[in-house]
């Protein structure tokens, strides 16, 4: 017990230093390639704090675990939305910037709206389906990149009140690769952890499977989004969860889809009837509630935040009760 504690505190301050050193490189990049925070959080920071989730799903669909490589992708959804936004707005409210109101987060529930269409049809994301998803996840990747860079021409941010230059773009780079291992590394020893530590107490593995492997892939996303709203990057942490949620949909169910035609001993991605009937339409209703709330002022604030906790806590709490009667997801 006591050494899966230590790995727990050791996993979390692992997390908490390359969540610091990746929200630092990534607005120093984003200063000096002329691009938007709220860009880079949308593409390097998502896809860096998402290999979690992708490393889960790829080795579940090889192992023919579909379920838990669909309900990684779906539960770390709801939680980059409920639980991150909320912690992440009562500790600073968070400014929405426009294009993320108009763009991103609408192009997030049409993808949303996408796989679960998708999944409906046959209760399987085909190969081809998946390829579909793939190729709309590297088009949005470009044009939010070529997008974001004309914005930022257009309507340069202001520059931040220090008499410091800005370090070379090698050293920004190094932390952001520093930044994507720690949390990565972190996120693993602190998972494990509490795993060990849950099944000493006697939890069972299917409530394990759905609550601490979501939250566990999910704690890149959490501890970058709090350290960039702490430190009044509101660009970052927003435009991290939009395009984690955007890469989990299009890029980690597009893979995992894709993994079959290459085997035809490893099943297609199929969706069980709790998932189409529970989980994700929980998913899309979280990602459609999320467009009003930054409507409103154009900010997440505090109030808005501690709804999507209590929201994500009442989830919880709703997958622990009925996971005796429901079947493993593994």
């Amino acid at each position: 017990m006591a050494t899966n504690i230590i790995l727990c505190v050791i996993g979390f301050i692992v997390l908490i230093y390359a969540a610091d050193k990746l929200v630092e490189g990534a607005s120093n990049l984003a200063m000096s390639f002329g691009v938007s925070k709220t860009v880079v959080g949308l593409t390097i920071v998502a896809a860096g704090t998402s290999l979690p989730e992708l490393v889960v799903s790829i080795n579940a669909s090889i192992k023919g675990n579909a379920s838990l490589s669909l309900g990684n992708a779906v539960g770390s959804n709801i939680m980059n939305i409920a639980l991150i936004l909320g912690v992440s707005a009562l500790i600073c409210p968070i400014v929405c910037e426009k294009t993320m109101v108009k763009r991103d987060t609408p192009l997030m529930i049409g993808a949303t709206l996408l796989v679960w269409y998708l999944a409906y049809t046959n209760q399987t994301i085909s190969y081809n389906e998946g390829i579909i998803l793939l190729v709309l996840f590297f088009s949005y990747f470009i044009m939010t990149y070529i997008v974001g860079k004309k914005e930022a021409a257009e309507n340069p941010e202001p520059a931040e009140a220090t008499d410091k230059p800005l370090p070379s773009n090698l050293k920004s780079t190094v932390y952001v690769i520093i930044g994507f291992i720690g949390l990565v590394l972190g996120a693993e020893a602190l998972v494990r952890g509490a795993v060990e530590i849950a099944q000493s107490l006697g939890v069972s593995d299917e409530v394990i499977g759905l609550t601490l492997v979501a939250i566990g892939t999910s704690l890149p996303e959490l501890a970058t989004s709090i350290v960039a709203a702490r430190k009044g990057q509101s660009g970052i942490a927003v435009g991290n969860v939009v395009g984690s949620n955007i890469f989990n949909i299009l890029a980690i169910i597009g893979t995992a889809a894709t993994i079959p035609m290459f085997s035809d001993k490893i099943a297609p991605l199929a969706a069980s009837e709790q998932m189409l009937g529970l989980h994700i339409p929980i998913m899309t209703v979280t990602a459609l509630a999320l467009l009003p709330i930054m409507k409103t002022g154009m900010k997440i604030v505090r109030l808005e935040g501690l709804i999507l906790l209590v929201g994500y806590i009442a989830y919880t709490v709703m997958l622990i009760q009925t996971a005796g009667a429901a079947a493993p997801v593994g």
